[in-house]
């Protein structure tokens, strides 16, 4: 059995109908976590005001259900996208996913530098993206073994780009001198197989 992983990203309140819909369409369940959105300028972002509460799900599907529940999360009425990336076995990747035309970038951070790679990512093309909050999991032993302080309060910013646009962005954000310190944060991108805007028109 083939499985991949469904993602959505609404405004606060609306995660609880996407799931039921998902649910109803085959999907076994999912994980919500709590984000906000990035302020679409450093003016908004400095005042504080730009920032939009949204909450992001995650559920693993199975690939052949994919279809049905996206088209039955398109149906919800909410405000956000949807996506299907697949989940493969260790570094397999199928062929279809590297011909897709968006990619999901992921940079964990220290917390309080995702406002600055977000300024950083939009003046090379990119145009909002997600912010979660989290923590590391590391201990006295790791930090010893890496050999560099690390941070256990973190940050996950989520950009969802087309391809074209994904390596310029990624070149940005890896060339910003405040993450080349060891244990600053790290960045990697995933192809995304299916990517829809939903609407709550």
């Amino acid at each position: 059995m083939s499985w991949c992983t469904m993602i959505t990203i609404s405004r606060k309140g609306q995660a609880k109908s996407i799931m039921a819909a998902a649910r109803k369409a085959g999907a076994p369940g999912g994980t919500v976590c709590l984000a906000k959105g990035t302020a679409s300028n450093t003016i908004l972002a400095a005042l504080g005001i730009g920032d939009t509460k949204q909450e992001v799900i995650t559920s693993v599907i199975r690939k052949e259900d994919a279809e049905n529940i996206l088209n039955a999360v398109k149906s919800v009425k909410a405000k956000g996208v949807a996506m299907i990336i697949d989940t493969a076995r260790g570094n397999r990747m199928e062929a279809a996913d590297m011909n897709s035309e968006w990619v999901l970038i992921e940079i964990i951070c220290e917390d309080g530098y995702s406002e600055d790679i977000m300024a950083t990512a939009r003046k090379a093309g990119a145009e909002g993206g997600t912010v979660i909050n989290a923590h590391g999991t590391s201990t006295e032993d790791d930090v010893k073994f890496f050999g560099s302080p690390l941070v256990p309060e973190k940050e996950i910013l989520m950009i969802v780009i087309s391809k074209d646009k994904s390596d310029a962005v990624m070149e940005a954000i890896s060339s910003m001198p405040e993450l080349k310190k060891k244990g600053m944060g790290i960045i990697f991108s995933i192809p995304v197989r299916n990517f829809i805007n939903l609407s709550d028109k």
